[in-house]
């Protein structure tokens, strides 16, 4: 069916059968080298109040309609249809929506085991020390190590990824001796003082303080995963996995090694590893089944395969294995209004099935991570500076690129592929990959730049990431930075995870 096709200038979206699944969808393949992709079963339906009133199955009909409208609407609200546009095909603006709509409240567990800001004041010495010398201190590191992963999930923040794009074992040693040991001796020389203070709330130097090993969705099919993990053990550093899976041949044992593992559960028809479709089904651990010494956590993103079945089984699952928390939100690459929809009708599904309370306070161990994008104009406010605040403390090294260069980049944070901003030209589409032109900083061999040159601005955010998501971590770094009493600060005992901050 040749006019159930179409060619973008990053996917190729096509409606057709699925054989493993058994289903008729949605294809969207992306055309970097590797070919990733993503598959929809289903769409939001939506009323005039921004409510979903179902999740029907995309027939021949809607998809001939998101197909047609793919180019204005983008790959992911396209996926979010009102009535009205099926009924009369006039497209219909959302209506503008307040977070202040959503039911919910920040609890301890979100301020702990995401990125809030929250966990920034103990580490105060770093934005003084910035304040008053222009230097950074890189305490926090994530890593992708490869881009392989076995899902197709319809979210997927990197679907424009390099399979082929992966890090050596010395590759990855030698960017986090840097940041650990060559970073500590640089601020024990040039930066005594502040160095000091450091140690007297931390116990150790300016240094790296956590890595958080992710990847294309599973780091550990990384074939030096066991390896570089047992390595980084014998340092005093905090570590954290984010997976969405468990490959059998990985040593159970390796995971007792981190602070906290992150599982991630995809949608049920985008994992090939879910028995039975089943994501409750899959191998987990025994390492980390009931480990007190190990914070292990679910995450999962709200869309149309959502059922009460679903989350009902995420329960089940919690209290099985004494996993400790589940972490919900939204799609990331929606725009801000849309975003804001899709938290909304999140919230009263929780609210519906008595996990979270009439003003959104959980009554179990899931919490709903209200996060989404930023507007121009806090852009404007935030970023007079022109750069982001997110790298005086913290670096993301992606792998793109690394395949065709031999290294790559590091960035400020991870957000940038999932950036969607909706204007009257229509939707800009997050990028889903890390473009190194437009938002990396240094690349890997030379990550020692970050700590030991002054600060530089290396991309201007107010211009290119005015849908940031981590707006309010910046408002927290800059008012650190700004402070002129750091000496006052008074900390919080209540949070777990401080080294991540």
């Amino acid at each position: 069916m040749p006019e159930l096709k179409l060619e973008t200038v990053n996917y190729v979206v096509e409606y057709g059968y699925n054989n493993r699944t058994k289903k008729y969808g949605i294809f969207i393949k992306a055309k970097e080298k590797g070919g990733a992709k993503a598959f929809h079963t289903q769409f939001n339906l939506l009323d005039f109040n921004n409510n979903i009133i179902g999740m029907p199955d995309i027939t021949e009909q809607v998809a001939r309609y998101i197909i047609a409208h793919f180019d204005l609407k983008g790959d992911t609200e396209s996926f979010n249809i009102y009535q009205n546009e099926l009924e009369s095909k006039d497209l219909k603006n959302r209506k503008s929506i307040c977070a202040d709509q959503v039911r919910h409240q920040i609890t301890i567990p979100e301020k702990s085991f995401t990125a809030t800001g929250d966990k920034l004041f103990y580490h105060w010495p770093i934005f003084k020390k910035f304040k008053e010398t222009g230097f950074q201190s890189i305490i926090r590191a994530t890593l992708t190590l490869h881009q392989l992963c076995s899902s197709k999930c319809h979210y997927c923040s990197t679907i424009r990824r390099n399979k082929a794009d992966s890090i050596t074992l010395n590759d990855a040693k030698a960017f986090i001796h840097k940041l650990y040991f060559d970073q500590a001796e640089f601020n024990i020389n040039q930066f005594p003082e502040y160095n000091r203070d450091y140690q007297k709330i931390t116990g150790s130097d300016i240094r790296l303080k956590s890595l958080i090993l992710s990847g294309g969705g599973q780091p550990n099919l990384w074939p030096y995963f066991e390896e570089f993990v047992d390595w980084c053990s014998q340092l005093d550093i905090d570590m954290g996995l984010i997976t969405n899976g468990f490959p059998k041949k990985v040593n159970e044992n390796i995971y007792r090694k981190f602070k906290w593992i992150r599982i991630s559960i995809t949608p049920e028809d985008a994992s090939p590893f879910y028995v039975d479709g089943k994501f409750n089904r899959q191998y987990m651990p025994e390492s980390i089944k009931n480990n007190p010494n190990i914070k292990v956590g679910l995450s999962y993103v709200y869309g149309p395969w959502t059922t009460d079945d679903i989350l009902l089984r995420i329960g089940d699952v919690l209290n099985r294995f004494g996993f400790d928390y589940c972490r919900v939100l939204t799609d990331c690459n929606l725009t801000r209004d849309a975003q804001l929809v899709a938290h909304k009708n999140l919230a009263e599904h929780l609210f519906n099935l008595k996990l979270i309370d009439e003003n959104g306070k959980p009554t179990s161990n899931f919490f709903h991570q209200l996060k989404y994008h930023g507007s121009k104009k806090e852009a404007h406010e935030l970023w007079k500076e022109e750069f982001c605040y997110l790298q005086i403390y913290n670096t993301f090294w992606d792998t793109t690129g690394h395949s065709e260069f031999g290294y790559s980049y590091c960035y400020a944070c991870d957000s940038i592929t999932v950036l969607a901003e909706e204007s009257e030209s229509g939707i800009k589409s997050s990028e889903r990959k890390f473009n190194y032109e437009k938002w990396g900083t240094v690349k890997n061999i030379e990550v020692e730049k970050l700590f030991n040159e002054p600060h530089k601005k290396y991309f201007n955010p107010q211009r290119i990431c005015s849908s940031c998501l981590f707006m309010r971590n910046n408002q927290v770094v800059k008012d650190l930075v700004l402070m002129k009493n750091h000496d006052k600060i008074e900390l919080s005992h209540s949070l777990e995870h401080v080294n991540f901050p």
